[in-house]
Parts: structure tokens; C-alpha cells; sequence
């Protein structure tokens, strides 16, 4: 099985940039706007965040935030999709009922969505905290290898590069062939 590839890899120092950039660009958001904000990027690990994969499990997210946030009557005040080589990124104003309500709304969708464990949807409040998953008494995320403790899985470097490719190829594939 091949694993199409960006011709760009990114190091760590580019990771790290992207993010602190991502982060003043919330905070920058959190005083025009005062609502609470979500911020979606993609889990991919290794050194190649732009790929096929990325691109669609971006594509099938944003689809997925807009139909639940219609689905629950509010509004996605302002929205702001990027393509950069550390991946796409999405930060998205979101007129709901409160900061905590809309990060169990994405919770669902990273759980039940069948690309969801490939989402990282983050929950800003208005105050500039990240809404936790622990905050909100919810369990942390699940390889979707072994079903273990994801940061565990991470840290540890339990699965190799290509298995995780693998089993995200197979899960886009999956997916693509069901819809």
C-alpha cells in the first residue's frame, strides 16, 4: 500500500510556529468576536501534514461542524479555512449557548463521526481557555490502532509511522467507500 506524500515535510520548529501563529490568531478572534470559538486541524502524525487523507478528513470535519451547529440552531458568526504545510486549519466563530455546549457537540462528532478520531476539534471560551475533555468529565481520546490511551500510545511510540498511515489510509478508504 502506498501513502500518497506532500513534497514538504515539516520539522518541529515549523509545527511549533504554526501553532503559536493559530493561537494568536484566536486570540486576536476572541476580542472581535467575544463568543466562543472552535479551532479544527487535523491528526496526522509523521512529518507530511498535507496530504490527500488531510485534505479530505478536513473537508468531511468542516461538512460535519456546519450540519451539527444548523442541526442545534446556531450560527457560525465568521469561519477561517487555511492551507498551510503543517495541514489545514480551520477556526470557525460560533454563536452557541455556551463554550461547554459546543465542545460536547464536538466531541460527538469526534466519536461518532467515522473520521472523527482524525479530528482535533478544540473549544475556546470566551475567557481564552480550551475547553478540556477532562474539564467536561469526558474520557481521553483512543488509538484508533489498539484502542489504548492515545497519549500513552504517542509517547510511548508504540505503533510505527506506516501502521499509523495505514489504518488512516484504511479509514479514509473506509469511509469513502460508504458514503
Amino acid at each position: 500500500m502506498t501513502f500518497d506524500r506532500q513534497v514538504h515535510a515539516v520539522g518541529l520548529d515549523e509545527i511549533l510556529a504554526s501553532k503559536e501563529a493559530r493561537m494568536k490568531r484566536q486570540q486576536e478572534w476572541l476580542r472581535r468576536h467575544s463568543a466562543p470559538l472552535l479551532s479544527f486541524t487535523v491528526n496526522i502524525p509523521g512529518p507530511y501534514k498535507l496530504t490527500s487523507n488531510s485534505h479530505k478528513v478536513f473537508e468531511q470535519g468542516v461538512e460535519a461542524i456546519s450540519r451539527l451547529c444548523k442541526h442545534h440552531d446556531c450560527d457560525i458568526v465568521a469561519r477561517q479555512l487555511v492551507t498551510k504545510n503543517t495541514g489545514p486549519e480551520g477556526l470557525f466563530v460560533v454563536n452557541a449557548v455556551s463554550a461547554s455546549v459546543l465542545k460536547k457537540w464536538m466531541i460527538q462528532i469526534e466519536t461518532q463521526h467515522p473520521l472523527g478520531r482524525l479530528m482535533d476539534l478544540d473549544v475556546i471560551g470566551t475567557d481564552g481557555k480550551i475547553i478540556s475533555r477532562q474539564g467536561e468529565q469526558m474520557p481521553r481520546r483512543k488509538c484508533f490502532i489498539c484502542e489504548q490511551d492515545a497519549v500513552v500510545c504517542a509517547r510511548s511510540r508504540r505503533h510505527s509511522l506506516d501502521e499509523l498511515n495505514r489504518a488512516i489510509d484504511d479509514m479514509v478508504k473506509e469511509h469513502e467507500c460508504s458514503a
